[in-house]
């Protein structure tokens, strides 16, 4: 890589998009060129979010695509789901690199997408040529790609904690998986829900059997491993202010105990330098604002069975920072850059 990287954002004033400019801005190799959102005139970024005073004197732009394309060389999409996709293919044809953060390019098939985001797509063409930015499973293929599409934060919990075990064909039967995560996975909205009188000291499950993560995990894991998986998946809403806390119930073919577990996992991950793992099962507030994801486990006394825990930031590792790492790649830098301090 020669000189600084170009880097814009649209969408900066949701909660991925504050993450990115807070992580961007302290990147050793990014010059942070363009952001925009929905604003209706050019804003100081520092005069929506005072924490970026003395910081940075960017302004936040109404999105304008051709200015965006020619500012950067590389853009992040914090859009919201279905909108993505308008502007990939305008991006891409210039020769410039994307990294998605909605849910447009995660999906191979169009057909799922439809049936979960309620919209025909628009750019099947790219959909095609889209890898799936999970760091740890997609490194190579990440490295030389012009369009990632970054994972969902559940996903990513789930995902990295399930992938060793079926990787050695160790699971039998149906996998239970219970996550809990911040509100702020949802991105700013106005509604009742999001209200702080009705966040504050709450939780809730929503959206069993149908979340369209769930066909993201399966299609994932099911390229890698196995089409024959089998899981159910139930999200729900705590009130802390950010991260994901995936508890995994599962059973095994054969006897293992945490020493196995512990040498297999560290087998998958011994070059994941964001994946820290512990037989000792995980706190959320240890990867809160960081871009780590712990991942821990109890075993029963039989050994047939075991709860395997994935903790993360649904903001960082489950977004914006796994974009960053993504970035990295991209460009020919250690996927550490940038991250280490936060």
């Amino acid at each position: 890589m020669i000189g600084m990287i170009k880097v814009g954002i649209l969408g900066a004033t949701g909660f991925t998009g504050e993450k990115l400019v807070e992580i961007l801005l302290s990147h050793p190799e990014v010059k942070l060129t363009y952001i925009a959102s929905r604003v209706k005139k050019s804003t100081l970024y520092s005069d929506i979010f005072p924490k970026f005073f003395k910081k940075t004197s960017l302004k936040c732009q109404p999105l304008k695509i051709k200015k965006a394309i020619d500012s950067c060389d590389l853009l992040f999409l914090s859009l919201p789901h279905t909108v993505s996709m308008k502007f990939v293919p305008k991006i891409l044809a210039k020769g410039k690199k994307v990294i998605d953060l909605s849910a447009d390019y995660r999906f191979k098939k169009s057909s799922t997408y439809k049936i979960f985001y309620k919209k025909e797509h628009q750019d099947k063409k790219n959909l095609k040529k889209s890898v799936y930015g999970l760091t740890e499973l997609f490194k190579e293929k990440i490295k030389k790609a012009q369009l990632i599409a970054n994972p969902g934060c559940y996903p990513t919990s789930i995902i990295i904690a399930l992938y060793p075990l079926l990787a050695e064909k160790l699971v039998k039967g149906k996998i239970v998986i219970d996550s809990k995560s911040s509100i702020t996975g949802s991105g700013r909205r106005a509604t009742i829900d999001y209200h702080y009188s009705n966040v504050a000291n709450n939780f809730w499950a929503y959206k069993p059997f149908i979340h369209q993560h769930q066909p993201e995990v399966a299609e994932v894991l099911g390229e890698k491993l196995t089409k024959s998986l089998s899981f159910s998946f139930l999200p729900q809403v705590a009130s802390f202010e950010s991260g994901i806390y995936s508890t995994i119930h599962l059973s095994f073919k054969k006897k293992v105990n945490k020493e196995k577990l512990n040498r297999i996992y560290n087998k998958y991950y011994q070059d994941s330098p964001f994946i820290r793992i512990s037989d000792k099962l995980p706190k959320l507030k240890d990867a809160a604002g960081t871009n780590f994801s712990d991942i821990g486990f109890a075993v029963d006394k039989k050994g047939y069975e075991a709860i395997v825990v994935s903790s993360l930031d649904n903001l960082v590792k489950g977004a914006a920072g796994q974009a960053v790492q993504n970035m990295n790649l991209m460009f020919g830098l250690e996927e550490t850059t940038g991250l280490l301090l936060l």
